[in-house]
């Protein structure tokens, strides 16, 4: 799920473009002289806490957890164009006597259609970063990268599926015995709930006699994930390998090392293409913890 060797390949196109000569290349390299001809200032990149060899690969930031794959959500890259994951509907099947006929079912091909979203990415970096050799640098830095574009993606699909009107409130045991009703009625196989932050922490203390409503990662047997990727007081119970994830190509990137380099920085822009969609809108069962008295 990531694009790997990002600024290997930023850093070859900053050579190639700027020192085409092998030989001159070499030359900068022996004089510690970087290809766009600024001297490489190893005490300024250690002091910043990032570059040297005696350095250990850099923390990125703190991201809630991708939940893509753990969640069984099916992933399509790679596509070109507007596209359609077809679902049959309308299979039936009756018990009838021998001279009955039964009923027609009417069969239906339908399904989720996906059009590309643009996310646009805009970061900028010193050439001592981009142009580090130091590639557990390069490596944390590009993780933290490629993260926080699925981070997005992941934020935005969460909360763009759940729907508000008609949600369940749940404010006690009761109500979640009734929620859960209802999604064993949809036919829900391998339900798992969906928790923002603060509907977890609810859920946390609300009791069923003496027991814990939500107690060890689990609501009456059922797995319960908490993700600050869901805003709000969202529930959501579903089967997510219903849920269909798509991304449009790869990560277009444009690096810019000419009209910032009066202070030393190389702009990158990426651009992705994503859409996303429940295959079964039956898959999914919404809830909210917040009542009128909040």
């Amino acid at each position: 799920m990531r694009q790997a060797n990002l600024f290997g390949k930023i850093q070859d196109f900053i050579n190639k473009k700027t020192v085409n000569n092998t030989d001159t290349k070499d030359l900068f390299r022996r004089a510690q002289i970087a290809p766009i001809g600024q001297i490489q200032m190893r005490g300024a990149i250690t002091a910043n806490g990032y570059a040297g060899t005696a350095v250990n690969r850099p923390e990125g930031q703190q991201r809630a957890a991708n939940l893509i794959e753990q969640l069984g959500v099916k992933y399509i890259e790679g596509l070109t164009a507007n596209f359609s994951y077809p679902r049959f509907d309308g299979n039936t099947s009756e018990w009838v006597g021998e001279t009955e006929s039964g009923n027609v079912s009417s069969t239906t091909v339908e399904g989720v259609k996906l059009t590309p979203r643009r996310l646009l990415s805009y970061v900028e970096y010193s050439n001592e970063v981009v142009l580090n050799p130091n590639t557990d640098v390069a490596g944390a830095i590009e993780d933290d990268l490629i993260a926080s574009i699925w981070e997005k993606v992941q934020d935005t699909m969460f909360n763009d599926i759940y729907t508000a009107q008609g949600a369940t409130t749940i404010a006690n045991y009761n109500n979640i015995v009734a929620f859960e009703l209802a999604a064993s009625q949809k036919k829900i196989n391998n339900g798992v709930y969906l928790v923002s932050p603060i509907a977890a922490s609810k859920l946390k203390k609300m009791m069923n006699g003496n027991t814990p409503v939500m107690n060890n990662g689990m609501i009456n047997g059922y797995k319960v994930v908490e993700t600050p990727s869901l805003d709000g007081e969202k529930v959501i119970f579903g089967d997510f390998s219903k849920l269909l994830l798509g991304q449009f190509g790869g990560y277009d990137v444009t690096c810019d090392n000419v009209t910032m380099q009066h202070v030393a920085t190389i702009k990158l822009i990426i651009n992705s293409w994503w859409d996303w969609g429940k295959i079964d809108p039956n898959a999914f069962a919404f809830a909210t913890t917040a009542t009128t008295n909040n």
